[in-house]
């Protein structure tokens, strides 16, 4: 029988919203806990983590030797502004999410030779990954390249050397001139980068994905290894959204994304889906819980300060 714990994640310290979540959740997970940033508080189910929200990645590695229990079948992570669809509750989230037995979960892996357009700003952050941070010595902390590969390959992840578009998009840098653009990203293309380049693209120095990580599943097959792997990356500062996916990669024995789930979550991109969702309910977290759509997995982000509590 499935037995998970609820672990919410605050990137910024909120201490008002413990109460409401803890409304919220209460009745349908017996065992929660936060994990809060620079807490000092005496909540006994609030874990104080110290890093960036960029890479809370880290908080996982602190605070597991305080949620790990060997009787938890599942460590379900949740931002404290992702909310969970109402009828999903401790003994039920499996059936009614759609996670197949010994799964983990995350939202959905991305590619990064797969970016076109609009490229993504912290693929930086995966070609700088050994000097992100300098000072830690994490090469023989890390699988070698070649088992990374082995791993990502048995997921179905592939890796490929990256074009320029890849990297940056196709646009230039909207902060720079024309010509500063063009030069800032030869910078890094030719000279920074240059020990990485191969017939005129760049190879990454090692394994790494991208993911929505503002809601995923671990089992208690991996959540040991994903949770030293998290602050392994930490460490290296790479981007918590590459981090997570990478560091599940690597301790998974299998992952279930959420175009194979019962369930999809809704993330709101823009302000205007965001005042949307606000609308429709009205403020009203009441509302909000009694109309949650039924094929949905969450929401997020659902700004809880900016909602009326009124449960």
């Amino acid at each position: 029988m499935a037995k998970p714990c609820l672990i919410i994640i605050f990137n910024h310290r909120y201490d008002k919203n413990i109460p409401v979540l803890r409304k919220i959740y209460s009745s349908r997970f017996s065992h929660i806990y936060f994990l809060v940033p620079f807490y000092n508080g005496a909540d006994p189910d609030v874990i104080p983590v110290y890093e960036s929200s960029n890479y809370f990645q880290s908080y996982f590695a602190q605070g597991y030797h305080r949620f790990f229990r060997q009787d938890f079948t599942h460590y379900i992570f949740a931002g404290d502004d992702c909310l969970l669809n109402p009828s999903v509750n401790e003994n039920n989230f499996m059936e009614q999410a759609g996670l197949q037995e010994g799964a983990d979960f995350i939202p959905g892996f991305i590619e990064f030779h797969t970016l076109k357009e609009g490229g993504w700003w912290h693929t930086k952050k995966a070609i700088d990954f050994f000097h992100n941070r300098e000072g830690a010595e994490v090469q023989k902390e890390l699988p070698s390249k070649e088992e990374a590969l082995k791993r990502f390959n048995k997921h179905g992840i592939t890796i490929q050397p990256l074009t320029k578009q890849n990297i940056f998009g196709n646009k230039k840098i909207r902060s720079l001139r024309w010509w500063q653009s063009w030069l800032y990203k030869q910078f890094f293309l030719r000279v920074k980068w240059k020990p990485y380049r191969k017939n005129g693209k760049i190879e990454l120095p090692y394994p790494v994905a991208g993911s929505y990580s503002d809601m995923f599943i671990v089992t208690r097959e991996s959540i040991t290894g994903f949770c030293r792997y998290c602050g392994i990356l930490a460490a290296v500062g790479l981007f918590v959204e590459i981090a997570i996916p990478t560091a599940l990669l690597l301790s998974s024995a299998k992952i279930v994304q959420e175009k194979d789930m019962r369930l999809q979550g809704k993330a709101l991109w823009s302000p205007e889906e965001v005042e949307a969702v606000e609308k429709e309910f009205n403020k009203s977290l009441t509302a909000l819980l009694k109309g949650f759509p039924a094929g949905q997995l969450y929401y997020h982000p659902v700004k809880l300060s900016k909602w009326n509590n009124d449960l």
